[in-house]
């Protein structure tokens, strides 16, 4: 082989090598988990396997064990997720924006109620996390005199 090619094939590898990561992005894998009960984890990592298995993790060690840990999730990659809690009706969402998010959670507890579950209960926010993985404090935890100013 001429010494042309075998720089033009070094470079071809090395390209496929690197592309993967460029085409994921920059962002890390964000994974929320919760249970029926309301209990929740949350975990980023550039793995989506690892951030599954962290927020598992983190989930079981306030739920427990046999508390149905990582039997719902969502996976984003720079991306909102929203969890909320309709009875025991688990509704979580992703979204590009915050907004987004909310609409897709919306959109899913109508088709819940329209499909599967008639008399669903009304739905309660349990956890926000920002497309940077950052967990973000609900309306609700602020007093609600802050809270009426917004």
């Amino acid at each position: 082989m001429s010494g042309s090619i075998k720089r033009t094939l070094a470079l071809l590898c090395a390209l496929l090598t690197v592309a993967p990561q460029c085409i994921a992005g920059e962002h890390n894998w964000t994974v929320v988990t919760m249970t029926r009960n309301g209990m929740w984890g949350v975990a980023s990592d550039r793995s989506q396997s690892q951030a599954m298995s962290e927020a598992i993790r983190f989930c079981r060690a306030v739920a427990g064990p046999s508390a149905g840990c990582g039997a719902q999730l969502r996976a984003a990659q720079g991306a909102w997720i929203i969890a909320n809690l309709c009875g025991d009706h688990q509704v979580m969402a992703t979204g590009r924006t915050l907004v987004d998010a909310e609409q897709e959670a919306l959109n899913r507890e109508v088709g819940l109620q329209l499909f599967y579950v008639p008399d669903l209960p009304p739905c309660k926010r349990i956890v926000t996390v920002d497309s940077t993985g950052a967990i973000v404090p609900s309306v609700s935890s602020i007093p609600p005199t802050t809270a009426a100013a917004r």
